[in-house]
């Protein structure tokens, strides 16, 4: 393999606004990695989205770009009803894998998926990229070190404008539960992913899922479509480390309020805020430990950041990423296993059936 990682990406398309704005922005930034491939449904536009971004190729067909000598690492960012196709192409290539959240439509396909991987011996990473966040690694610490002392509870509330009532034909995928990408899935897989790396998973939960607006109108083609997901999910339950646990997500918020997680413990407080979901940064810590008389800013020590000056004052859109992919060419160059994988993806799989199983039978589950 080269010194630098040349990376293809599936999806990296002048017209796919997450790859465009995240994906490729953090490869521009990192020593590791050289963009050298992009793949899109057809040919002219993987020829303009190459030249566009400075890459050598473009392609219109998975497994050209996964097979080219020039690639040495793929990346899946398209839509989740194409992630399994799309890593069942690419696999054969033995080459390293980073696939954007959800891994599958269901957890039938991430289980496949991540077999794929694993007979392959592929080093593989799942794009939960809230875990690189300097705030999430640094609250993680703190509740080791014993910042708040033994945590009693820890409560979660995102609540956003979107996945509600409104949405364009570009999000009409959002609201069909067969396609596998909902408010349950990426917002709730990404913020019950954080939730639990940082305070532990669940032992036992309840959950109560809610559908207040049954139709979706697409604005930009005037069309009103039916929704078959929910757009509230409430949980309550405990965690491993005996604290009790709430979480609400709830979209079609008229004045988005955004994240805020708060974990009380016997002795201290730690509040983290962001204004959307988890993964998009721009978070905002405060706490109160031992010796504290009251909640104060808490900043972030340098050490958590691992990636270049030019991106400690990003939002967190390309950060985050960046420091997922800082984590993964380890991974690939040292063999460790640092970068969540395909593995972690399907136990949030299999956590997020928990609590659908929950909603719908209303019974408690215990995990």
């Amino acid at each position: 393999m080269s010194k630098k990682i040349r990376t293809g990406i599936i999806g990296g398309s002048i017209n796919n606004g997450w790859a465009k704005g995240t994906h490729i922005p953090a490869i521009e930034h990192l020593n590791e990695y050289e963009l050298t491939a992009v793949g899109t449904s057809n040919m002219d536009s993987a020829k303009k989205s190459a030249e566009a971004f400075g890459a050598t190729h473009g392609f219109d067909q998975m497994e050209d770009l996964a097979q080219h000598p020039d690639v040495d690492m793929v990346v899946v960012s398209i839509n989740v009803k194409e992630h399994y196709n799309a890593v069942k192409a690419i696999a054969p290539a033995g080459k390293p894998i980073y696939c954007e959240w959800p891994l599958g439509s269901n957890t039938a396909e991430a289980l496949e998926m991540q077999e794929w991987a694993a007979s392959g011996q592929l080093p593989n990473a799942i794009g939960l990229q809230a875990r690189q966040a300097p705030a999430i690694q640094y609250v993680k610490d703190l509740l080791a070190e014993g910042y708040v002392g033994k945590v009693l509870s820890a409560n979660l509330k995102i609540f956003i404008d979107g996945m509600g009532g409104v949405g364009e034909k570009s999000t009409a995928y959002l609201f069909d539960r067969k396609i596998g990408g909902n408010l349950l899935t990426i917002v709730g897989g990404h913020n019950l992913d954080a939730f639990t790396y940082m305070l532990g998973g669940f032992t036992e939960l309840s959950a109560v899922t809610v559908q207040q607006f049954p139709e979706v109108e697409l604005v930009d083609i005037h069309k009103v479509i039916k929704k078959t997901t929910d757009d509230q999910i409430l949980i309550t339950g405990k965690l491993t480390n005996g604290s009790a646990a709430s979480v609400h997500i709830q979209g079609g918020v008229k004045h988005q309020t955004g994240l805020t997680l708060e974990i009380f413990g016997d002795k201290g407080t730690i509040v983290l805020s962001a204004p959307a979901s988890i993964q998009f940064g721009s978070h905002q810590l405060r706490g109160a430990g031992p010796a504290d008389q009251e909640l104060h800013e808490l900043s972030i020590p340098a050490s958590y950041y691992w990636v270049p000056d030019s991106l400690k004052n990003d939002s967190g859109f390309v950060l985050n990423i960046a420091q997922a992919y800082h984590k993964f060419a380890r991974d690939i160059q040292e063999g460790t296993s640092l970068a969540p994988s395909f593995a972690d993806a399907v136990k949030l799989h299999q956590l997020l059936d928990v609590v659908e199983k929950a909603a719908q039978t209303g019974e408690r589950q215990y995990i």
